[in-house]
């Protein structure tokens, strides 16, 4: 089965990488705006699909450069915020602790303005992804801020564990939910999903599991599936 290679792609805008964030009090100075994605043969009258992508643990927001291809060439922007903490040798990570998801949140709702202010995009179709750590990032900040996404987005990414994530779980039930899981993973065991699972079903939220042959890496049909799901929403919706 294909993975996702690295590699440079012309159709995505890139930014230098930020600095390392000082959390000695808990404060976050990083300006850098995020990485933006354009899809092949953009229509400025045609109100696109928005993929926030949240990098997965030891990269940083151009991640967005190589995932989007693979996802489609044509029916998204994408737009990467990058995490706080981390700096250029080592990459950036999402942790979670209050200071880093007060910043993640922001950090979502600043590239889904940037987005705004430099694309055609509709407002009612955002939704926020991830790999890894970034999807387990992607079901908080989602679940903070359900009034902003359309859907939420975790490749083999558990949700968190701590502060309570499902404490306004009333106001964010509504929303899809896309999983994706690789059965031989070593960060994100069966177990742990199934657990986890229940816990979404109890809550009342709608989920789409996909469970994929690989370990801790993200195979292309992840994100062909994903392409389906998403595109499949967007179709019943019209109709």
């Amino acid at each position: 089965m294909n993975r996702i290679k690295i590699g440079p792609l012309a159709t995505a805008t890139c930014t230098p990488k930020a600095p390392a964030l000082d959390f000695s009090k808990n404060t976050f100075t990083s300006t850098s705006e995020p990485t933006l994605f354009v899809p092949m043969h953009y229509e400025s009258s045609y109100s696109y699909p928005l993929i926030v992508w949240m990098h997965s643990d030891g990269d940083d927001r151009n991640q967005l450069a190589r995932i989007m291809p693979e996802l489609s060439m044509r029916n998204y922007v994408g737009v990467g915020p990058q995490a706080a903490v981390g700096n250029e040798s080592r990459g950036f990570s999402w942790e979670q602790t209050p200071a880093s998801i007060d910043h993640s949140i922001q950090a979502v709702c600043d590239a889904v303005d940037h987005a705004r202010m430099t694309l055609n995009i509709n407002s009612e179709r955002i939704f926020l992804a991830g790999y890894g750590a970034g999807g387990t990032m992607a079901y908080r900040v989602g679940m903070e801020i359900p009034e902003v996404v359309s859907g939420i987005v975790s490749l083999n990414g558990p949700m968190p564990s701590q502060l309570t994530p499902l404490r306004d779980w009333m106001r964010c039930r509504e929303l899809p939910l896309f999983w994706g899981h690789c059965r031989k993973s070593i960060e994100f065991g069966e177990q742990k999903l199934c657990d986890q699972l229940k816990l979404l079903h109890i809550a009342g939220f709608s989920v789409t599991l996909r469970q994929y042959p690989n370990g801790d890496e993200l195979p292309t049909q992840m994100l062909d599936d994903l392409d389906g799901w998403i595109m499949g929403m967007i179709k019943s919706s019209i109709v």
